[in-house]
């Protein structure tokens, strides 16, 4: 009779320890960190230049499209899987030399209300990328290429900047009002053109993507050469945690 109350005891703890591992993980579902990557030594050498209002900036020039650094190593699962260049998502976070966090696109923080997670957001970029991202952005910055790329980076930013969704919405031109965004660039017209063409369509999302996040300076959205592995949601956990303790009660 002993015996057989530990066993219990024993299966009781296991299932309590699952329990609370479920509790954790929906205290900090906003923040899943997938790995780190230590970032270094950012340079321009992808981007053009254009003016930019929104987020603070009124007008300026600034360094626009596929932002340059150098991943010196990251941990966790995917922190050494980051390449070495993206596009920003923040409008006045400078570059920063240091470890960042690497988060779900959809959990990065949104920079016009600090805190909110992108949301649904993130499936816009996605369709964007999947639908008109060029790798000869990268490997053959061209002028012509920058000027797409920055038009790339643009339309990014109207859809992260823009408080209301959907294609109608969009406009790269318009004026913001509150938090919008507005770019004068060389491309306008075809950043406008892919976000008028965006419905939702899951066949084009490019599930690869992710941002880094850090407290100390710019985000940005990079695309990993394999799509993050999936975080079991704390239901699914407790109902293995239910699994388990049912096998144990079989081998009593």
């Amino acid at each position: 009779m002993k015996k057989r109350k530990l066993k219990i005891n024993r299966a009781v703890q296991i299932f309590a320890a699952v329990v609370l591992l479920g509790v954790i993980l929906t205290s900090t579902a906003s923040a899943t960190i997938l790995g780190t990557a230590n970032i270094q030594n950012h340079n321009n050498s992808l981007s053009d230049q254009g003016q930019l209002w929104g987020g603070g900036l009124n007008g300026g020039t600034y360094y626009t499209g596929i932002y340059s650094w150098t991943n010196m190593g990251g941990t966790g699962l995917l922190g050494a899987l980051v390449p070495n260049w993206g596009f920003c998502i923040e409008l006045t976070q400078g570059a920063y030399n240091g470890t960042v966090d690497i988060l779900p696109l959809e959990e990065a923080p949104l920079p016009v209300q600090y805190g909110t997670p992108m949301g649904t957001k993130a499936d816009y970029i996605r369709e964007l990328w999947g639908r008109h991202f060029d790798p000869n952005w990268v490997t053959n910055p061209t002028t012509t290429n920058k000027r797409l790329a920055e038009a790339f980076g643009a339309a990014v930013w109207e859809i992260v900047y823009e408080t209301n969704t959907g294609a109608t919405a969009w406009d790269v031109t318009t004026k913001p009002t509150g938090t919008g965004f507005r770019a004068t660039i060389e491309q306008a017209a075809t950043a406008n053109t892919w976000l008028d063409g965006l419905n939702g369509d899951e066949d084009y999302f490019d599930l690869n993507l992710v941002a880094t996040s850090t407290i100390y300076g710019q985000d940005y959205l990079v695309r990993l050469p394999t799509p993050p592995l999936p975080i079991p949601e704390p239901a699914t956990i407790a109902i293995l945690g239910l699994g388990a303790l049912s096998l144990i009660r079989r081998k009593k």
